[in-house]
């Protein structure tokens, strides 16, 4: 009788840990997304305002496994680009003491003059 309890322990054990482990994975680059908005420039560090209803905001910070380090070239060159400047972020989220912040893999379709919020119609 323990030994099927053993088994069947087991059995159960191997069905619930793969997606306990998947939920939360160790590995930031493995819950990358995109991330849609305008790029601003706050206290010396890149902000994206999200193209939600919600208007989120997140600090950028360059991810420690991306070769091409994305924030620190858009850093360098934001100053020379019009606003608003629109932007789709590789990026994986992170929360560090209440702050938003993504971890960014690169900054693709970067576009001057070009704004993806409802109130930047009117």
């Amino acid at each position: 009788m323990k030994k099927n309890a053993l088994v069947f322990s087991i059995f159960i054990s191997s069905l619930v840990f793969p997606f306990t482990t998947y939920a939360n994975p160790t590995d930031p680059k493995e819950s990358m997304d995109i991330f849609m908005g305008t790029l601003t420039i706050k206290d010396n560090k890149a902000i994206l305002t999200r193209c939600d209803i919600a208007q989120n905001e997140y600090v950028l910070k360059d991810a420690d496994w991306s070769k091409e380090k994305a924030v620190s070239g858009f850093l360098s060159k934001a100053t020379t680009l019009k606003q608003p400047i629109y932007a789709e972020v590789i990026a994986a989220y992170k929360s560090e003491k209440d702050t938003n912040v993504l971890l960014v893999e690169s900054i693709d379709n970067l576009t001057e003059a070009k704004s993806c919020h409802l109130s930047d119609l009117f």
